[in-house]
């Protein structure tokens, strides 16, 4: 799993969201229940990015504050706008707090 920080500077937008599985020698498997996921989708109602367990059996591809559609975003690509300007979007990517010691 790594944690991308989203920033656009010119509207200020700023978000960051765990992406990818939590542990990269987990597998999905009929008995796993604890496998997740963790996926980019934009929620085009709120102009934001949420992140969603996509093996989470809640989950409906629906925004969780507002209830409307998410679009998915390609893992293999970055997104370079920003979801509320669609001006020019800063990323990084780190691994999480415990990974880096």
């Amino acid at each position: 799993m790594q944690i991308y920080h989203f920033r656009c500077k010119n509207c200020g937008y700023e978000s960051k969201l765990p992406l990818g599985s939590s542990d990269l020698d987990q597998t999905l498997t009929d008995v796993n229940a604890d496998y997740a996921q963790y996926r980019l989708f934009i929620c085009k109602v709120e102009s934001k990015f949420v992140h969603a367990d996509i093996h989470d059996k809640d989950f409906e591809e629906r925004c969780p504050s507002d209830g409307s559609k998410l679009i998915e975003i390609d893992e293999t690509i970055l997104p370079v706008k920003c979801p509320s300007c669609n001006k020019e979007l800063v990323t990084e990517v780190s691994a999480p707090l415990e990974e880096q010691t």
